[in-house]
């Protein structure tokens, strides 16, 4: 792993590191606080700044990959340790007051001192122009990522002093529209002035022209101004097109410590064991279960456990991969070759019974007897609950048909997209050098623990998430040190962003080739042979699930826009109607200790099925408390709409 800048770098920035903080709501600090010859007065430390003002801006695109997944069918938040869900996803804990970020005031004096005061300094002019474009980049990003949030922001593109009274009355951006112009004219300006290359976590022109792309397709959703879309596909095109960046041959490993500076990735962010534990990420200590030997063995049938006496796991975990998200990875058909969903399968259909869904009850395809005397159930009691009448309480009852000797996991998740085993752990396969198993009974199973319904530090769903894990020696520990990174972007979205570009442009032919790229590839898959609009996107949207889940915000946003257009990328709902897949409850999987038998239904522990999407989340409210603040100093803000 290449030094990580951020921290090679930081000891510079401590001299004038006061410039972050600021007594000021406008931050106006005066720039006396420290030496201006000192920071401004050489390359070393004028570029220390820079680097030290990419924490708190391009970062709001790293990390939390766990907790924006759970905001859709991908993933799940159920926590019996704390009795809690997500709030967020059923919208009973986000109101008018709700803060996702406002002003950022001090972050925007920050870029903006990096424009203003590289431009006057005797740096050499070819440094100007590269520090000078990463100024741009930075306040950028800085402006995309209020804008996508909350739509509108308020601009400050200049120092401020405290006699700038009337700047202190910046009111917010009139639209979206007008915000969206303020970040793609930084990010046109970075893609202009930054070199082609630059160090690991450092901005370069193909970056700025990465998050140009995802900028400018986000924008068209919310303007529907169809030069966004071009802007979207140019800008994707030119990364793809330069050479730089290779679909990688190890899908997994670019997200763990296998390969973290693979040829695909256009921009990580990455920290060093000096620094970074286990309970640094979200990522890790969130989503690793907590498994002590004793209680898996009183869980299990016979008083065993195949794992390490020294315990390999003590996470936290509490954040979930959803049944529908494996239910988008698809699998080869082992007759015909062709790629299909799992339950359409060859290999399910000649060995699977599909029983009836209607009248099961507690334990009736499975009252499991621990080694310590308690029972476990398929279903639970818990299972047979829901609030959500609309959508069916199990959608699949199935047992492995006499005479088969081949077990429901094998059948289920063999042959499946490769990307699957890369982004998910399930029953019978390895994790952090252990053989992981979530039958019932089973060594990582939902009820190993005291709770039957998991949520104890064990999956609700049937399933862990793999990426981003990296293997922790000597185990997984909330203090034990390791190396890690987050991809902030990389060469598979932009063929994501260009699918989904060409679709809107009704071009399915271009959208296909674009989206197979990834699906071939990454997934080991045949290449789909969608000729129609209804088709392409149903595919398109499959393959961004997979293709891009568990990636900061990535599922999340690009469902508000697939919302937004409406039509094929809502099931046929008008534009900026409910979106289905955010407003519907998701599921787990409850397979039998002898792997003859499973049930998918809804996750109903803690009352998960309650997922609510209402129109007025497609922006998070402008903060209550910061319009009537505002307000008591003659700016009269709007507030979103809906809020």
């Amino acid at each position: 792993m290449k030094n990580n800048i951020y921290t090679g770098l930081f000891c510079m920035g401590i001299a004038f590191s006061g410039v972050l903080s600021s007594c000021d709501v406008m931050d106006t600090k005066p720039f006396e606080s420290y030496s201006e010859d000192l920071v401004w007065g050489s390359y070393e430390t004028a570029e220390a700044f820079v680097i030290q003002t990419y924490n708190n801006t391009i970062a709001n695109f790293s990390g939390n990959s766990a907790a924006w997944e759970v905001l859709t069918p991908n993933g799940a938040y159920c926590d019996q340790v704390g009795n809690s869900i997500n709030t967020v996803a059923t919208e009973t804990g986000i109101d008018a007051y709700s803060d996702y970020g406002f002003g950022r005031f001090g972050e925007q004096r920050s870029c903006n001192m990096i424009l203003e005061k590289v431009a006057s300094s005797n740096l050499s002019e070819e440094q100007k122009k590269q520090l000078i474009a990463e100024g741009h980049f930075l306040r950028g990003v800085l402006y995309f990522d209020m804008t996508r949030k909350m739509g509108r922001f308020v601009p400050i593109t200049r120092v401020l002093s405290v006699d700038d009274t009337e700047a202190f009355q910046t009111p917010l951006t009139e639209s979206v529209n007008k915000s969206y112009e303020l970040v793609l004219d930084d990010l046109n300006k970075a893609v202009e002035g930054l070199p082609e290359t630059s160090e690991s976590g450092r901005a370069n022109k193909y970056v700025a022209l990465a998050l140009r792309s995802r900028a400018a397709l986000q924008a068209y959703a919310y303007t529907k101004n169809e030069q966004y879309l071009d802007l979207a596909i140019s800008s994707a095109n030119d990364v793809i097109n330069s050479g730089k960046y290779t679909l990688t041959e190890n899908y997994g490993g670019m997200f763990n410590d296998e390969s973290p500076e693979d040829p695909e990735i256009i921009m990580g962010r990455y920290y060093l064991d000096k620094d970074a534990t286990v309970g640094s990420f979200n990522e890790m200590i969130n989503v690793m279960p907590n498994l002590p030997i004793d209680e898996l063995q009183k869980g299990s049938a016979d008083g065993t456990t195949t794992f390490d006496e020294k315990k390999t796991f003590d996470g936290w975990g509490s954040y979930w991969p959803t049944q529908d998200l494996v239910d988008q990875y698809l699998v080869i058909d082992e007759k015909t070759g062709e790629a299909k969903s799992w339950y359409e399968s060859s290999q399910i259909l000649d060995n699977v019974d599909f029983l009836s869904t209607s009248g099961l009850s507690e334990g009736s395809i499975e009252t499991f007897t621990r080694f310590d005397g308690e029972k476990r159930h398929i279903p639970t009691a818990v299972d047979l609950i829901t609030g959500r009448e609309d959508y069916p309480l199990f959608t699949y009852n199935l047992k492995v048909k006499d005479g088969c000797t081949r077990d429901i996991s094998d059948l289920m998740y063999s042959n499946r997209d490769k990307r699957m085993d890369a982004t998910i752990v399930r029953d019978k396969t390895e994790w952090q050098k252990e053989y992981i198993e979530t039958n019932m009974g089973g060594s990582a199973s939902q009820g190993i623990r005291s709770k039957e319904d998991g949520g104890w530090y064990t999956t609700t769903t049937g399933y862990y998430w793999r990426k981003y894990t990296v293997l922790v020696d000597p185990r997984v520990y909330v203090s034990n040190k390791i190396n890690f990174h987050y991809v902030i972007a990389r060469l598979g979205e932009m063929y994501m962003n260009l699918a989904e570009a060409y679709l809107l442009k009704g071009d399915v032919a271009n959208a296909v080739t674009a989206l197979n790229a990834t699906r071939v590839k990454h997934g080991g898959l045949p290449a789909s042979q969608a000729s129609t609009l209804e088709e392409a996107w149903k595919d398109y949207i499959r393959e961004r699930r997979v293709e891009m889940a568990y990636e900061e915000a990535d599922i999340y946003f690009s469902y508000l826009r697939w919302g937004k257009y409406g039509s094929y990328s809502n099931y046929g709902r008008n534009a900026g109607d409910v979106i289905k897949d955010l407003n519907a409850p998701v599921y787990k999987i409850s397979i039998s200790s002898d792997r003859k038998s499973a049930c998918i239904g809804q996750l109903t522990l803690l009352n998960s099925w309650n997922r609510k999407f209402t129109t007025k989340r497609y922006l998070f409210p402008i903060p209550q408390g910061q319009i009537d603040t505002r307000t008591a100093a003659g700016i009269i803000d709007k507030q979103n709409e809906g809020w």
